[in-house]
């Protein structure tokens, strides 16, 4: 039976897609390289390079695959959603804005151009901005789970504490993806200064040391939420 370096290019791309989605990045970067090598100009293969060693945290060579990826194809909203999320990873939003808007200009529809593209207005303290982004994206998906939590979230974040936590609360009593709402709710919670709430959310979530580092730094994040000043950045940086 033939190994994985006589494989064709579009399959070893699967096999590299499934080494991304449980994680195993150097894999993938390794089996992506393989089928870029193979075909200088497989899009796909440049994508899942650019995805694979952000995940690395090696974004010199993210940026380079992405960069070429999209000099093949400017019309792949895909490009453009992971050239987003690479400059949210080096903490760009702004840069991250535009990338996105650029995936909703090609695909209107593209949810997760919405989704990144309502996380870096929130980065920014954008919040209106980000819940019209959230209210368009659920005309077209209104029963989304990830996309209603990180609603959720972005209400919180924009003195909606109210709406935003209820909306979590419903959330959580979903029962194939409630766990996956909990570490929006301890922010929502810490927030309003519920902090047993929030330790009882990141409870089985992270160790001891790391829920007291959370609460701590959401603490820091609720006096300037108090005060009224801007905390996005301290979520999601």
């Amino acid at each position: 039976m033939p190994g994985a370096a006589t494989k064709a290019p579009a399959e070893t791309e699967q096999v590299a897609e499934a080494a991304w989605s449980i994680g195993d990045y150097e894999e993938a970067a390794r089996l992506y390289e393989l089928a870029a090598a193979r075909d200088s100009r497989s899009v796909e293969a440049l994508i899942g390079l650019g995805k694979s060693y952000a995940a690395l945290g090696q974004y010199s060579r993210a940026g380079n695959a992405l960069a070429r990826a999209r000099d093949l194809d400017r019309r792949n909203p895909e490009v453009y959603n992971q050239l987003g999320n690479l400059a949210l990873l080096e903490m760009h939003p702004k840069e991250a804005i535009d990338h996105f808007s650029d995936a909703l200009r090609l695909d209107r529809r593209n949810l997760a151009a919405f989704t990144g593209k309502g996380v870096s207005l929130d980065y920014l303290s954008r919040h209106a901005e980000a819940h019209e982004v959230y209210r368009e994206a659920l005309k077209f998906y209104p029963t989304n789970f990830p996309l209603l939590s990180n609603y959720a979230l972005s209400q919180v974040l924009g003195r909606q504490i109210g709406e935003g936590t209820r909306l979590m609360e419903e959330l959580l009593r979903d029962p194939a993806n409630g766990e996956t709402v909990r570490a929006n709710l301890a922010i929502a919670y810490a927030l309003d200064g519920r902090v047993r709430d929030a330790r009882a959310m990141l409870t089985g979530l992270m160790s001891e040391a790391e829920i007291n580092a959370s609460l701590r730094h959401y603490e820091a994040a609720r006096q300037n939420y108090l005060a009224g000043k801007p905390v996005g950045y301290m979520i999601f940086q």
